[in-house]
């Protein structure tokens, strides 16, 4: 009786020794493969997570961000107080809603005129956000925030926790990190080994004047993540107050996945701030600002017509690989990312035939 693979007379058949040569060759390029480090290139508009993704990665590969990177957080952390109360009481003015007080206005007054940096923090000046923050003017006047005037999503969360910051020993902890805003220029690159995927991630900035060196970044990537935040459906660019955000994320994650560069790469769509998208759902009418939508204004409801938005602006016969993202929740972000590197490695392995 012949054996598998030999003719009847005994010799290797010809076809089966090249196919088992094939294989050979493939499981080569897929070694070669694993050793590679792959390039993931973040990209999206500014204020849509980025940056905070990129932190998570720190963190979920150490496990903990140490103590020492967290204290270099705490001018910026202060920083970020004071500019966001600054911009609360400058719209109090320009809406004419009055303080509770007299000392509330002394305390927007002085408020008003420090510079918006961690040098101008003192306890005073902490003591001052506290009271300003509890007052009933202050509090109407967040309340407008997007619709009236721009914020930075974190605000709440500081002036919430400022207790915690007017404390002599104060650290920042990992939320107040991921909360941190900065905003980002340039390009900033790390990289990481995530279980046995070993990645370089790029963040480079996303406001309108930091796109033109994206390009810089394109050469040799293996997958894009783009970055879109849920939350900005009511909200106007900071560049271009006529422009509707989300309407110019679409416009700009319609060229990047029909960009002549990503043609044969996989392009991974992050729908971010489920969080702050859920509340905002049950305060801010979504058919407001996309009358086209009919529907409920509810969560899943609203999700799936976002989704729907981003994935018709795919005109390439490429997937798209969509996830639903909270950057500021690292246990999300460690499952999310768990499901992108599977999502890559299948790519790459289809690319070089394997799969």
């Amino acid at each position: 009786m012949a054996c598998f693979g030999k003719s009847n007379g005994g010799d290797v058949d010809p076809e089966a020794k090249k196919r088992s040569q094939e294989i050979d060759s493939e499981l080569k390029s897929w070694a070669a493969e694993e050793k590679k480090i792959h390039k993931l290139l973040l990209l999206g508009p500014g204020e849509s997570g980025k940056s905070t993704i990129f932190k998570q990665m720190r963190i979920i590969e150490s496990g903990c961000m140490p103590e020492d990177q967290r204290k270099s957080y705490r001018y910026i952390v202060f920083a970020n107080c004071i500019s966001q109360m600054k911009a609360v009481v400058q719209a109090a003015e320009q809406l004419d809603i009055p303080m509770d007080n007299d000392d509330n206005k002394e305390r927007a007054a002085k408020i008003s005129k420090l510079p918006a940096t961690g040098e101008s923090w003192c306890h005073e000046v902490g003591t001052d956000i506290r009271m300003l923050w509890y007052d009933k003017g202050i509090q109407k006047t967040y309340e407008q925030r997007d619709a009236k005037y721009q914020l930075n999503d974190s605000a709440g969360y500081f002036f919430q926790s400022i207790d915690r910051f007017l404390l002599p020993e104060y650290v920042p902890n990992e939320q107040d990190v991921l909360r941190a805003r900065v905003r980002s220029t340039g390009i900033e690159e790390a990289q990481f080994v995530h279980e046995d995927f070993k990645f370089t991630m790029m963040d480079v900035g996303g406001q309108r004047s930091e796109r033109r060196k994206w390009i810089h970044c394109f050469d040799a990537v293996t997958a894009v993540i783009f970055c879109a935040s849920l939350s900005e459906f009511d909200q106007r660019l900071r560049e271009d107050e006529t422009q509707n955000r989300m309407k110019e994320t679409l416009l700009l994650f319609e060229d990047i996945c029909n960009s002549p560069w990503f043609r044969n790469i996989a392009i991974i769509l992050f729908l971010n701030k489920t969080d702050l998208f859920r509340e905002k759902l049950q305060r801010v009418q979504f058919k407001d600002f996309y009358p086209e939508y009919a529907g409920p204004n509810e969560y899943k409801e609203v999700l799936d017509f976002i989704q729907k938005m981003y994935e018709s602006r795919n005109t390439t016969p490429r997937r798209l690989y969509v996830h639903h993202t909270c950057a500021i929740n690292t246990d999300n972000v460690t499952f999310v990312f768990k499901a992108v590197r599977e999502k890559i490695m299948v790519e790459i392995l289809d690319q070089i035939g394997i799969y």
